[in-house]
């Protein structure tokens, strides 16, 4: 069964992150909304963290680079996609130097995003599957499983002609 991907969209001010929201709810992604880091934080260390968070640039307490520190904090991976109301060539390659995963600006035509909700979606699914192996045996990461075929073939002494 294929996971239900969910999405916060972090904004204080309307306009494109509210379209942004609504398109991503036309490509089936369950969306929640946040105005603030600590709503962020307490979305990402809830008992369903969204796989997605979209967020503007600037909010009423922090900023993107606020809000991808957390998602990096959070306990299940989650990716960060940052949204600006202009193409800024130096915020995107700060956003992606800091652990953004992707950075969008409008207009949002539905098969760009629709590219993007996928690629991220598969990146921080395959992540938390990997997340979720290494919790329930930590120790096979520590202690790989004994192979007999990993060790040299062990011969008994050599016996001496007489």
């Amino acid at each position: 069964m294929k996971e239900i991907i969910s999405a916060l969209v972090v904004y204080h001010r309307s306009g494109p992150l509210c379209a942004l929201q609504q398109c991503l709810e036309s490509l089936s992604i369950r969306t929640v909304h946040a105005q603030s880091c600590g709503e962020v934080w307490q979305a990402l260390t809830g008992m369903n963290p969204p796989h997605l968070v979209f967020t503007d640039t600037t909010l009423a307490d922090g900023t993107w680079a606020d809000v991808t520190a957390l998602a990096a904090k959070a306990a299940m991976a989650v990716d960060v996609i940052v949204v600006s109301r202009l193409v800024d060539t130096r915020l995107y390659v700060d956003a992606i130097e800091a652990g953004a995963f992707d950075f969008i600006v409008p207009p949002f035509a539905t098969a760009d995003l629709s590219y993007v909700v996928r690629c991220a979606a598969d990146n921080v699914c395959e992540r938390r599957e990997v997340q979720a192996r290494a919790e329930q045996h930590p120790q096979r990461l520590l202690f790989p499983p004994f192979s007999q075929t990993s060790l040299p073939a062990m011969q008994g002494p050599k016996s001496k002609a007489t």
